[in-house]
């Protein structure tokens, strides 16, 4: 397993929380900082700030998953990413453009990563948890990952369990977790 080098991670979070830096600055730290992490997974490669044919919608990150050992063998070859640097939770809504897109594009994965987490209740399985749900009976997976997790993250292999076990968990519970 790859070791990851901690301090950048947290220089690109660091840049992502300083209020001194404008919106745009934060939000591109943000996904340097995801980018950088998927990067670090054996077996992954990332593409950044990919638009559609029309140039009316973008991916954050899409990463090609080649599941290799010590990689994300639990999760499909092509999943999409993205990344909200929120100060307040994502609402429903945003978490079902980002829905569309998975599907739009014939994938059956994606990661939401919101700095400040999604808005309802995951037992109720209201607002954005509802939209996870919805997403998953419609054939779309979506997992959450929230800054309070990126903190946490020590090594590589600290995110490889994590988006498993949230894999997993998903579809369990059949919403997002943040167990």
């Amino acid at each position: 397993m790859s070791t990851l080098d901690t301090r950048k991670l947290a220089a690109f979070l660091q840049s992502a929380q300083n209020p001194a830096n404008n919106t745009a600055v934060r939000g591109r730290s943000y996904e340097d900082a995801l980018d950088f992490l998927f990067s670090q997974v054996p077996g992954c490669q990332v593409q950044r700030n990919s638009l559609n044919q029309f140039k009316s919608e973008e991916i954050d990150l899409s990463v090609s998953n080649y599941r290799e050992q010590g990689g994300l063998k639990m999760l499909p070859e092509i999943f999409l990413v993205e990344c909200k640097n929120w100060s307040k939770p994502v609402d429903s809504a945003t978490v079902t453009t980002f829905s569309t897109k998975i599907r739009r594009r014939g994938c059956s994965l994606g990661v939401m990563v919101a700095a400040s987490g999604v808005t309802g209740d995951p037992v109720e399985k209201t607002a954005a948890y509802h939209q996870a749900g919805q997403s998953l009976a419609e054939g779309a997976k979506l997992l959450l990952i929230t800054s309070a997790d990126l903190l946490k993250i020590a090594q590589v292999s600290d995110l490889v369990d994590l988006l498993h076990r949230r894999y997993l968990d998903l579809h369990c519970a059949g919403t997002f977790t943040l167990a």
